[in-house]
């Protein structure tokens, strides 16, 4: 398995195989001519989630990645400090909540959103007490 540096990564990589995916799809199908088009720019919301996943410390959002979507990583002090300074809660829960709507993770819906709410509670009852 290859190391990510941070969940935004992870995230970034599931953002763009789906929009590739979307852009073949629609290439495939019959568009009006609508002038030349390389890419799909990001929506406003995937920039906001690719933001505020980016402000992870380092290494941080591999833990938080593999324990939320996994299950078989622990989040350090560290790591829950930045999830919780850095991040946010409303950030977290958005970021998972978009990548649970990706084929990738949407078989495993339920489970990654208790391990999501499972680690926010566990960083806040750990550095908040």
């Amino acid at each position: 398995m290859s190391s990510l540096n941070n969940l935004y990564v992870a995230l970034a990589f599931a953002l763009s195989l789906n929009l590739l995916i979307n852009m073949s799809l629609s290439s495939e199908t019959p568009q009006p001519s609508q002038g030349p088009s390389n890419s799909k720019p990001l929506s406003a919301y995937e920039k906001y989630l690719s933001d505020c996943a980016s402000k992870l410390k380092p290494h941080c959002g591999e833990q938080i990645f593999f324990s939320v979507f996994v299950g078989n990583q622990t989040v350090t002090n560290r790591c829950c400090l930045s999830l919780l300074n850095d991040m946010g809660k409303a950030c977290h829960t958005d970021v998972t909540k978009y990548a649970v709507t990706l084929p990738l993770f949407k078989q495993n819906l339920t489970q990654i959103l208790k391990r999501s709410e499972k680690v926010w509670n566990d960083c806040s009852s750990r550095l908040i007490n």
